[in-house]
């Protein structure tokens, strides 16, 4: 921008040089031209060396701030230094000796070689910071012990304090005192100034390694080290890549690490968007290594090794400070990778472990199930085979008992067909004997009569109590075949007369109803618990409606008591075999459970309706089966 600028100095030397060169013959006035030659040396001299800092504040580039900052150097220790000397000589008039100016004039072009071959410029910063951090110390020091003396020998000339022996010894002991907070704050200016960092390496690693140390997940860990740079080294972004699946991929992210940093970084050794090319075997393999930063969009990427084994990257975006990271930088971030590396590995582990607790927890689920799901069918394979040995027992017991009220029945009714026979004739005789018989015989034979009339009644009772049995047990059937279910329910009512005759009022309400394909000592067997289980739960007077009706291709018979009613809790259970809600030793639990299968084995099932208040409504549904003939049996009114 400034080009005509600089090329204007060049005339001016050009015509010093000729009045130089005219006035080496002139002893009037060759004093006046050196001196003015050398007043001109030096105002150049640190003029170039004022641009070179302004070069290197204004550049936006790492690399070409780098270079700049070794060139400054060289010209501040090479160049500045000797044209000072050339300034103080002009000024004074020659009186100061100019010799030394030579001496350090190989530090620039030592500084200028090195800015050109870029050899690792890490190497660099820890001079020009080392560098700066004696030099200022060094004058701060000496300025301050010279100031020092300078006040105490003003203030203290006419005193006897200065005369004491004991006051050097004091003074050189109190100048020791500042030297330590004056190192420390001249360090973290050069830190500032020349690298734009300042932060404290040991306490940042402490804090960090703490934190690692209770880091048991990888989003963690990044979170952790993200947190640290940022606060230490700010930059454009911090990232942590992992190996997974054989690939190093970012955490919380799909980035992976390009191939083209793997040899370096598996060697451990840190990548840069810096590195001179002598690192590199080829120029194509640098630019490859670049171009795998500039994916990443990172300035540095440094190696997470763990016993020899490349375990992940970190990455670190270009500083906000627009300056390159240090040898102090790349150090700290070096450290941090190795806390992170063992972070890393413990996060590895407690992640192995959670799975295998995992897998363990699952192993052990599944085994549980399969161990309840095998005692599940143990116990239901036991109550059934309970409920079959029940089943067989009671009908074992309904055959027994087929069999002697078929006997008893058989038995009875011979005696009372004898009975039924004799009582017409007997009738004949008695009526005529009283058309003959004197009055008071007459009467004596018309009482006979009535007797034998009541004995009549008796024995018709008898027979129909016969009848009821032997429709009841069904002996002899052992196929199903059509049925009226209405006269089932007829025959349990006769035979449970004398539970509900004196207290319970049988409401009927049959409505034409098909014939059912059926076993009918069975169904009969249904009818008698329900029928019984409806009186055992009223325990005064009450009610119990028994209802018939077709529900499109099903036959529908429902008994409805008014008793106590049956527990919500308790609906789920009353099928269950051995469950009752009766006192003890008054049922066997038995009852329903029978009923459920007899009639689930006809292809039909029971209902259960108990709402609150009392009251319980048992609903047997059945197939219907086409007959020719339909029951077409009116309502039976109230009894």
């Amino acid at each position: 921008r400034h080009a005509r600028w600089r090329l204007a100095g060049y005339p001016i030397a050009l015509a010093i040089l000729a009045v130089y060169e005219w006035s080496l013959y002139r002893p009037s006035i060759y004093s006046h031209v050196l001196t003015l030659n050398m007043f001109y040396l030096g105002l150049v001299g640190v003029f170039s060396t004022v641009r070179l800092v302004g070069s290197y504040r204004g550049r936006r580039s790492p690399l070409a701030r780098q270079r700049v900052r070794v060139m400054t150097l060289g010209a501040l220790f090479g160049l500045s230094l000797p044209l000072l000397i050339v300034l103080a000589s002009a000024i004074s008039g020659g009186g100061t000796a100019m010799n030394p100016a030579a001496m350090t004039i190989f530090l620039f072009l030592l500084a200028l070689a090195y800015a050109v071959v870029k050899h690792d410029l890490f190497e660099i910063d820890a001079m020009v910071k080392r560098g700066a951090y004696y030099f200022l110390l060094t004058g701060a020091v000496g300025a301050t012990y010279i100031g020092a003396v300078v006040l105490f020998n003003l203030g203290l000339r006419a005193g006897a304090v200065t005369d004491s022996p004991a006051f050097p010894v004091l003074f050189t002991f109190a100048v020791l005192l500042l030297f330590n907070p004056l190192r420390t704050r001249l360090q973290a200016f050069v830190d500032r100034v020349f690298f734009g960092t300042r932060y404290d390496a040991p306490q940042v690693l402490a804090a960090v390694g703490a934190e690692l140390a209770s880091a048991l997940k990888r989003d963690q860990i990044a979170a952790i080290l993200r947190g640290a740079i940022e606060e230490a080294i700010p930059n454009a972004g911090t990232q942590l890549y992992v190996r997974v699946d054989g690939l190093l991929q970012e955490v919380g992210g799909r980035t992976t690490v390009p191939a083209a940093l793997h040899p370096r970084l598996t060697a451990g050794r840190i990548v840069t968007a810096f590195d001179p090319a002598e690192l590199y075997p080829d120029g194509a393999s640098q630019e490859r290594a670049r171009a795998g930063l500039a994916v990443l969009g990172a300035e540095i990427a440094v190696p997470l090794l763990l016993r020899g084994e490349l375990v992940g990257v970190l990455g670190a975006g270009s500083k906000r400070s627009r300056f390159f990271y240090t040898a102090a930088d790349a150090e700290f971030l070096r450290a941090l990778a190795n806390q992170a590396a063992i972070a890393l590995e413990n996060a590895a582990s407690y992640e192995a472990l959670a799975a295998l607790n995992a897998r363990l927890e699952e192993r052990v689920r599944e085994r549980t199930g399969q161990l309840e799901a095998t005692n599940r069918e143990l116990a239901d394979a036991y109550t059934e085979l309970k409920h079959a040995e029940v089943q067989l027992v009671q009908s074992e017991k309904m055959a027994s008992l087929g069999r002697l009220v078929a006997g008893v029945a058989h038995e009875i009714n011979n005696p009372v067909s004898f009975i039924a026979t004799s009582i017409p004739p007997l009738r004949q005789r008695l009526a005529q004997a009283a058309a003959v018989a004197p009055p008071p015989a007459a009467k004596a034979l018309r009482e006979a009569e009535d007797l034998v009339g009541i004995m009549a009644r008796g024995a018709e009772r008898t027979a129909a109590i016969v009848k009821d049995l032997r429709s009841f047990s069904r002996l002899g059937e052992a196929t199903r075949k059509p049925a009226d279910l209405q006269d089932g329910l007829e025959v349990s009512l006769r035979l449970l007369e004398p539970r509900w005759r004196d207290r319970i009022t049988i409401h009927r309400d049959y409505g034409p109803l098909p014939l059912v394909e059926c076993d009918p000592a069975q169904l009969n067997q249904v009818f008698m618990n329900l029928l019984a289980n409806a009186c055992d739960a009223i325990a005064g007077r009450g009610n119990i409606w028994v209802t018939t009706c077709v529900e499109g291709d099903t036959v529908v018979i429902a008994i409805r008591d008014d008793g106590v009613g049956i527990a919500p809790e308790l609906l789920g259970r009353i099928f269950d075999p051995f469950f009752t809600t009766k006192e003890v030793g008054a049922g066997t639990g038995l009852g329903l459970a029978i009923s459920l299968s007899l009639v689930a084995a006809h292809g039909g099932q029971i209902d259960v309706d108990s709402p609150p208040g009392g009251g319980t409504t048992f609903r047997v549904v059945l197939p219907s089966v086409a007959a020719s003939a339909t029951l077409d049996r009116a309502a039976g009114g109230t009894r």
